[in-house]
């Protein structure tokens, strides 16, 4: 009886095998971690809008709480501006103060609704240049057929994430929020 001789190959993988395979694998969570850069960043894309929806909704009630300003004589043009480091607000109609001076239950001379709006303006200011940084606003008011209408515009820069090598990198789109109200 006769034997063939034949070669056994040895089990299990060959070096080259391995290599190639640890490429392949690293390629992949490469490209898991760009995915999970994307998407971090658009989760603050969104968070920013949420935010001024936030804020318009904010101004918006406040409308509605000083409506005896906002419904009877609303300034035509209100902007705020964030960008310079301390300035107030710009409106049309001088009678409303930035830093209103009422007394609660003082014997000073009680708040008017004008003192109340420009005091309501001033601390949603506040509120929302801690919140968006950098923003601008601008509160627009039209009459028409006796019915006031307001349109709050907020605006801001956004830092926009690169899904690949085409698109600009660190590039900042400048985002608009609008919302109409009726006090």
């Amino acid at each position: 009886m006769r034997r063939s001789k034949t070669m056994s190959r040895p089990l299990g993988f060959s070096l080259v095998e391995v290599m190639v395979a640890l490429i392949i694998i690293c390629v992949g969570l490469l490209g898991i971690a760009k995915l999970q850069a994307l998407m971090l960043s658009n989760a603050g894309a969104s968070r920013m809008r949420s935010l001024a929806a936030l804020e318009a909704s904010s101004i918006a009630a406040t409308m509605h709480a000083d409506r005896d300003y906002w419904a009877v004589s609303p300034p035509t043009s209100t902007t705020i501006d964030d960008t310079v480091a301390n300035e107030g607000i710009t409106s049309s109609d001088t009678t409303l103060e930035t830093s209103p001076d009422c007394s609660f239950g003082g014997a000073d001379a009680p708040c008017t609704w004008v003192k109340l709006a420009a005091y309501d303006l001033q601390t949603w200011k506040t509120d929302m240049f801690s919140t968006l940084q950098g923003s601008t606003s601008k509160i627009l008011c039209r009459t028409n057929v006796g019915v006031v209408s307001c349109t709050v515009t907020i605006s801001w820069q956004e830092h926009t994430g690169v899904a690949n090598t085409q698109e600009a990198l660190n590039t900042f789109q400048s985002q608009t929020y609008q919302l109409v109200v009726n006090p």
